[in-house]
């Protein structure tokens, strides 16, 4: 059986990453959830956007899953690009500007000194490990918060998609995959409720 689904993709012609998750449920019908992330490490720009997510049957998404696609992804390409290239010219701008002498008498090595420090204090992750940490750990738990909420609702399938990367979360990998496991067990209580 021959698809052009990749060749679909390639034709989008996105510059990053995509993390695509499936979910079949029981009735058949799919839950895809696509994040997209920047392809440089380097940029930090849309690291905390919402998964797209397609509901629908396997035919329902075969129609149309490329086309809603499309709009998202173009919007979310251009931003990570805008994003990149002003982190070059704001490095090459910083590193064009401190020649010779500046006004306070200092030599041009002191100051390309002083403005790979501002780069790297600007885009690279933060010296403060307890800082990094401590956001890691609220984004982790606003997550977690979202899954309770939607799991309250009875909202298992978006629960499960709203779970957090366990690669971006490797600390809390255990507590990812249990909740996961109990969200599909509770999801499967609960249809078989509703027949």
């Amino acid at each position: 059986m021959k698809t052009n689904f990749f060749e679909t993709f390639a034709g989008l012609q996105f510059k990053g990453n995509l993390q695509i998750n499936m979910i079949l449920n029981e009735n058949d019908s799919l839950l895809v959830s696509v994040l997209p992330a920047p392809g440089n490490p380097q940029v930090s720009t849309g690291k905390n956007l919402p998964p797209l997510l397609f509901k629908g049957s396997p035919g329902e998404l075969d129609e149309v899953f490329f086309q809603k696609l499309t709009g998202p992804l173009k919007q979310t390409g251009d931003l990570f690009a805008n994003a990149e290239a002003y982190q070059q010219a704001l490095a090459k701008a910083q590193k064009d500007s401190k020649g010779g002498k500046d006004k306070a008498g200092k030599t041009k090595s002191e100051n390309e000194g002083e403005a790979e420090e501002a780069a790297e204090d600007l885009f690279s992750p933060k010296a403060d490990d307890k800082q990094a940490k401590a956001e890691k750990k609220k984004l982790f738990d606003e997550a977690m918060d979202k899954v309770r909420e939607l799991k309250q609702t009875f909202k298992y399938d978006e629960a499960i998609a709203a779970l957090p990367d366990a690669g971006e979360h490797p600390e809390q990998v255990e507590e990812i995959n249990t909740k996961a496991a109990e969200l599909r067990k509770q999801k499967a209580i609960y249809a078989s409720l509703q027949d």
